[in-house]
């Protein structure tokens, strides 16, 4: 992104505009575009579900500022890790990728290897164009001002799980009530005039070439995004977006 963030004169927070830039959404049509599931509200309530920076109480939506970026979020958890040599698990296996070994084995029984996409998968999605608020301001959520202003505002419950410091390795945990806890921070800041953050810009944490919003669905946010009808996932061969994807992590669809 290009866009030169503005810092908040009453919390001193970066903050980009939403002016109604396009952002793109992957999602399952029976589920619906703007319709994400609600989160309960108990401090007792165990967040591993949740997604990276949802609030108690309400819905969010994730978006990327390109398709490449939404299908890179989408796949980004079917990464094969390795290469692993066989012989470090196996007896007498020979030279080959423990990998190529499993996938040998699963497609002699008629089961889809490791890095290969179920295609029928992908196509129970459609791509979402949304039009952000005209107005309204995100929070820069890895801006150096942004996280001087978390390290001086971190949760009550944090402090009590030992959090005493906030950097990007926080913003970037895959602890769900850490990363949940400083969305709420975030959402509950006074914004200069009284207004309240419309949710969050970040970089994916599988590439930084890849930006996306997290979009609070509260005050009235949905009745003001605009989501267009959405297109069907085509093919890898006639969809660039999802064969960079594909290419970039070392994957297969079938």
């Amino acid at each position: 992104m290009t866009v030169e963030v503005m810092v908040c004169v009453n919390t001193g927070l970066a903050l980009l505009p939403a002016g109604g830039q396009t952002v793109y959404r992957l999602a399952k049509p029976s589920y619906g575009v703007l319709n994400p599931p609600t989160r309960g509200v108990s401090s007792s309530e165990d967040r591993a579900g949740w997604n990276r920076f949802d609030l108690p109480g309400e819905q969010t939506i994730y978006c990327a500022s390109s398709a490449e970026g939404a299908y890179g979020e989408l796949l980004g958890a079917l990464k094969v890790s390795g290469p692993y040599r066989a012989q470090e698990y196996l007896d007498d296996p020979g030279e080959d990728d423990l990998y190529a070994l499993i996938a040998r084995d699963w497609n002699d029984l008629g089961v889809r290897p490791p890095g290969v996409v179920d295609i029928h998968w992908l196509y129970a999605h459609r791509l979402y164009t949304v039009a952000l608020p005209p107005v309204g301001w995100f929070v820069e959520i890895e801006h150096a001002r942004t996280i001087t202003y978390l390290a001086s505002h971190i949760p009550l419950s944090l402090w009590e799980r030992g959090v005493d410091e906030i950097t990007v390795a926080q913003t970037r945990s895959g602890d769900r009530h850490l990363t949940t806890e400083l969305a709420g921070a975030l959402a509950t800041a006074p914004l200069v005039g009284g207004a309240r953050a419309l949710g969050v810009h970040y970089f994916s944490k599988h590439g930084t070439q890849w930006s996306c919003w997290a979009v609070w669905l509260r005050e009235g946010v949905a009745g003001a995004l605009d989501a267009g009808p959405g297109q069907p996932v085509a093919p890898p061969a006639g969809n660039a977006a999802l064969a960079a994807v594909l290419d970039t992590y070392n994957l297969t669809a079938g």
